[in-house]
């Protein structure tokens, strides 16, 4: 469910309990993800999986789960076996920070709880140890997703002025994430259907997207975007040549080591030059801007022999699914041959036996 949410124009770094950070996109059927990018997106939940009652992930339910215990007898003290379950209700809930209803699972306790402290977002965004145990997987990762909204991010500004903390991000991404979500609110649905790909629901809560409302759009990524629309939720289609990134990158990190030390050596003559009598000072901000630039040119010039280390893995790969393919192809032709050969095999059996048979049979001479 997280998956969905973006940040904010305005993203405050609050200090919070977790990242919200979101660098890929991943479905909402987070039990059948890519665990790698599922780590990356999703904050991990501190108290791990649900190790019992394995349907209260799905849902609110407070830590609660089926209890096991005796029916006594009065007269004679015999004891029977019993269970008790939760009381497990489907309610609707409103989303302050969302602006829409949120279909969710709910036990009766904590539907109490809601209510004693004025909406799901309040008790979704309690900071206690106990109330976060009680939250469940599916109950963080929907307050991770109410806390990339603009409304909570507008509450965490005030309380970061409050308490006197450095705010704001970057000016340039903050205008660069406007236009992005201006750009998606711009297009028609008939533009959005054919730039997305259908979502499938993992049932643990459901969004509800009236007509007379926007889509409602979750940033996941720089580009990419989960949105609600009419139709269902849809995701931004990835790019086909997605798969070559993490194999440049495990080239990029076997050639690191020249750029390591070249770095290393720039910095000593820094060091010299900032020695002498007559040279500048620079400051520390300087210095490491300069040796920040001086690695990007490094690598830079690494960049021709990545790829050339690419187009080999390539052709590699290559080689290894024409000589499986040709492997497959000799199978088959022997298999093929074997079997003809059985068929042939039994076939003459066949005629045999039948030879003999009508040996037997044949009417005796007169």
């Amino acid at each position: 469910m997280t998956a969905l949410f973006r940040r904010s124009p305005a993203i405050c770094q609050c200090q919070r309990a977790f990242s919200t950070s979101t660098p890929r996109a991943v479905s909402l059927q987070w039990d059948k993800n890519d665990p790698e990018a599922l780590a990356e997106v999703l904050p991990p939940y501190p108290y791990g999986p649900t190790r019992w009652y394995k349907q209260s992930r799905l849902g609110l339910y407070g830590g609660q789960r089926i209890q096991f215990g005796n029916n006594v007898g009065e007269k004679f003290k015999t004891k029977s076996r019993r269970t008790w379950h939760p009381n497990i209700f489907t309610r609707k809930l409103f989303s302050k920070s969302l602006n829409r209803v949120v279909q969710v699972r709910v036990s009766s306790r904590v539907l109490r709880t809601i209510d004693k402290l004025g909406g799901l977002d309040e008790y979704l965004l309690g900071e206690k140890e106990a109330r976060i145990k009680e939250l469940g997987e599916s109950g963080w990762w929907l307050r991770w997703a109410i806390m990339q909204t603009p409304t909570i991010q507008r509450r965490f500004r005030g309380e970061r002025t409050r308490l006197g903390l450095a705010a704001k991000p970057e000016q340039n991404e903050v205008i660069e994430e406007a236009f992005q979500n201006l750009a998606i609110a711009e297009k028609s649905t008939e533009q959005l259907l054919e730039e997305t790909e259908p979502i499938a629901m993992d049932g643990a809560f459901t969004v509800e997207q009236p007509a007379n409302l926007p889509v409602i759009k979750f940033r996941v990524a720089p580009g990419k975007h989960v949105m609600l629309t009419p139709n269902g939720w849809r995701r931004t289609r990835p790019s086909p040549d997605h798969w070559q990134k993490p194999i440049k990158e495990k080239i990029a990190a076997e050639i690191t080591g020249p750029v390591a030390r070249k770095v290393q050596q720039y910095a000593k003559i820094l060091d010299k030059e900032q020695s002498q009598p007559d040279a500048v000072q620079l400051t520390e901000y300087s210095r490491a801007r300069l040796i920040s630039l001086a690695k990007q040119q490094y690598k830079a010039e690494l960049a021709p022999k990545i790829e050339a280390r690419f187009s080999k893995h390539l052709s590699l790969l290559r080689r290894k699914q024409t000589l499986r393919t040709k492997r497959k192809v000799l199978r088959k032709r022997k298999l093929t041959g074997r079997s003809q050969e059985k068929t042939e095999q039994r076939m003459n059996r066949k005629g045999q036996e039948l030879a003999k048979s009508a040996k037997l049979v044949a009417p005796a001479k007169i």
